[in-house]
């Protein structure tokens, strides 16, 4: 980030960026931006970043302790896990934890069970749509021929660039969501926060707004991971299509008429 901006020589860019990114008004001076070495102006917005994640993560874990404490005295010999909804304002995810592993570390399994599934929430959209990327890559580069270029050259270095992309892209996103996200305000009370049952894979919880994802939902208005349907007697089945003996053009119509198939029941076929 810091060597993008400083190309531009854009401060106020920057700014923003760090803003939208780290959720950081960093203190770092324009003279600072400007002049000092690279690697010392991203080393202090990397401490900014770390400061004001953790002083976050510590606030949610703090504010959500006393309702998760009270669950676990009055339903802990019940409830095994808990889902707990994060959103960034843009997107929204439900997160699956342990209840007696989050009273045990004091809320830190909450956080860190976010990191890991929004880590592989957006790691595996991202890769779904690189692998979609390559197959047009595929088809662009065909036409290389043509102009006496080696379609297989162009393509890994076309893919090389493609991946270093999605690299950063996916590492912006996903960091831009840790430090920006947060218990939504209206959800931080006693009954909403449920029992969640674990599923084979992570990747049906990621709930979001944006690029395919849904609405962020409650924990406590969040829909069974997994339903069985139950078959009743009212259940309406349609009949089953049967299939009579193929008639051929030539051979005499089923109708009876004595004419051929072709010209009786089969002519506007």
């Amino acid at each position: 980030m810091v060597t993008n901006h400083r190309v531009t020589g854009d401060y106020e860019a920057f700014k923003l960026d760090a803003i939208m990114v780290f959720a950081v008004d960093t203190s770092i001076s324009e003279e600072e931006f400007t002049k000092d070495p690279v690697n010392n102006v991203a080393e202090k917005l990397y401490g900014e970043a770390i400061h004001s994640y953790n002083r976050k993560t510590t606030e949610i874990a703090n504010n959500m302790m006393p309702v998760i404490k009270q669950l676990f005295a009055e339903r802990g010999h019940m409830i095994e896990n808990i889902s707990v909804p994060f959103t960034d304002g843009r997107k929204g995810i439900n997160v699956l934890a342990g209840l007696k592993k989050i009273v045990d570390t004091e809320g830190k399994e909450t956080i860190g069970a976010l990191e890991r599934s929004i880590t592989l929430a957006l790691i595996d959209e991202a890769w779904k749509e690189h692998l979609r990327q390559m197959d047009d890559l595929k088809q662009s580069v065909q036409s290389a021929v043509y102009e006496q270029k080696d379609p297989l050259l162009i393509y890994k270095f076309e893919a090389f660039n493609l991946f270093k992309q999605m690299d950063g892209e996916t590492s912006r996103e996903i960091v831009g969501f840790l430090c920006k996200a947060g218990i939504p305000m209206q959800e931080q009370e006693e009954d909403q926060i449920r029992e969640g049952h674990e599923e084979k894979t992570d990747m049906s919880k990621m709930r979001a707004t944006h690029q395919g994802f849904d609405e962020p939902q409650a924990a406590g208005h969040a829909q069974p991971q997994q339903q069985e349907y139950v078959s009743t007697e009212e259940d309406v089945r349609p009949d089953p299509v049967r299939v009579g003996p193929k008639v051929g053009r030539n051979d005499p119509c089923p109708c009876g008429s004595g004419k051929k198939f072709k010209q009786c029941h089969g002519k506007d076929l």
